[in-house]
């Protein structure tokens, strides 16, 4: 299992570029320039930035919650209190742009889907 290193996003809008920076080892700003965007992402985006950086995905987003068992590598797309939020999930760590590094998702956030990642190790 490799190191992520931890990456805050650097403004209130770039979760979804923060969590591909973490999980491709590149720089935020690379992510913007391979995505064409500096504001709020969505999946599209974010399977494309991926797949630029050769990172394996699942075809589609599995919906989920709170109670539901979490792949060992995803991305989480949750919802907050005023607006949708994007976290990696790595291996039992919660990579959380916004919050930091944690042990336990943020507790106002829910769960709705996640994109299950394939690293190779």
């Amino acid at each position: 299992m490799r190191k992520i290193k931890y990456i805050k996003q650097p403004t209130e809008y770039l979760c979804g570029q923060a969590c591909v920076a973490m999980i491709a080892d590149v720089p935020v700003d690379d992510v913007i320039q391979v995505m064409h965007n500096d504001k709020g992402t969505g999946k599209k985006d974010i399977a494309k930035a991926l797949e630029h950086y050769g990172i394996t995905q699942a075809k589609t987003m599995t919906k989920a919650d709170n109670s539901t068992p979490l792949p060992s590598v995803c991305i989480l797309k949750v919802l907050l209190p005023k607006y949708s939020h994007w976290i990696l999930y790595y291996y039992g760590k919660y990579y959380d742009p916004e919050f930091g590094l944690m042990d336990e998702l943020y507790g106002r956030a829910r769960i709705q889907s996640y994109l299950e990642l394939f690293i190779d190790e």
